[in-house]
């Protein structure tokens, strides 16, 4: 048979593992409640955490957002915005009616993210911005705005914009926004 001599532990010893125990039980729980109070707090200041934004295809125009649809867009770092999309599919108000925008100086901005702007609420898009500063400035101009533009395009896909949706809106000045990347999105 196999014997195995025991020793009595040094005078102490339980006591120091009984406090290592406690200390160690106590870490635990502190460190669980320092993870829990901080999943409480981002799930108060975090609107969401995942884009949702559906699409379908137009047949004459390629990809769109859903029209009257609620779109989530976010980085999950710098902006998280809830926007709703226009009846034609657009990140925008609803366009003017055509009575509307004959009776004034309708401007029409077509392009691509930049007109899209997913980032930003619609309250604070370019086009938006342009009829309030003219509306406070020209008013005897009575402008009014209307944006088409969705990411990832450029102005051959951007024609069709016009045609299918703009042109029954007879704008008055249509502004073609194109940056530097419409090179490549333009090319086949």
């Amino acid at each position: 048979m196999l014997c195995i001599k025991t020793q009595a532990l040094p005078r102490g010893t339980c006591c120091v593992l009984h406090r290592i125990g406690w200390n160690a039980f106590l870490l635990s729980v502190g460190l669980t409640l320092v993870v829990g109070v901080a999943e409480v707090w981002l799930r108060v200041t975090t609107p969401f955490m995942h884009s949702f934004q559906p699409g379908y295809f137009h047949p004459k125009v390629g990809l769109l957002l859903k029209p009257d649809t609620e779109i989530r867009y976010t980085n999950r770092l710098d902006y998280w915005t809830i926007s709703r999309t226009n009846s034609l599919g657009f990140l925008d108000r609803e366009p003017p009616t055509p009575e509307r925008a004959a009776a004034s100086c309708h401007v029409t901005m077509i392009g691509d993210s930049f007109v899209e702007a997913k980032e930003v609420p619609i309250a604070e898009k370019v086009h938006v911005r342009l009829e309030d500063l003219a509306s406070r400035r020209l008013p005897h101009l009575n402008i009014i705005t209307s944006a088409f533009g969705r990411r990832n395009t450029g102005q051959i896909n951007q024609l069709p914009y016009y045609d299918e949706f703009a042109r029954h809106l007879h704008p008055r000045l249509v502004v073609l926004v194109f940056v530097r990347n419409d090179f490549e999105n333009n090319s086949p």
